[in-house]
């Protein structure tokens, strides 16, 4: 008997065999099947959680972005030039510098050193 030919019948054979009525091939099917079904079932529900988990993770990006604009308005009220320089004048009693207090690139060495020549 040839190689081919035992293949052929064990093959035969696989797909004729019987267990209580039902032959052994159409068992492994339904078994397939229902691991198939499983499989997608339980890989639609890990897709739910993750699309809820996303949508999470949506709605807390959206929250911390309208934060940051509420801080950068805070920021841009808190670093008015007019604002700061009333509250230098109120608590630091700071004014804009005069004209005499006001010097030339040259004149900067004796300004940091007097006395000292130059």
């Amino acid at each position: 008997m040839s190689p081919l030919a035992s293949v052929a019948r064990f093959f035969r054979s696989l797909f004729e065999r019987r267990v209580r009525g039902v032959r052994v091939v159409e068992a492994a099917g339904f078994a397939s099947l229902v691991v198939l079904v499983l499989g997608v079932y339980f890989a639609k529900a890990g897709a739910g959680a993750e699309g809820a988990q996303i949508a999470d993770t949506t709605r807390q990006i959206a929250t911390e972005e309208q934060r940051v604009r509420l801080l950068r308005a805070e920021l841009s009220r808190l670093e008015a030039p007019e604002r700061l320089e009333r509250l230098s004048t109120q608590y630091l009693g700071m004014a804009p510098a005069t004209p005499k207090q006001e010097a030339v690139p040259d004149a900067l060495a004796n300004l940091a050193h007097p006395g000292v020549a130059r």
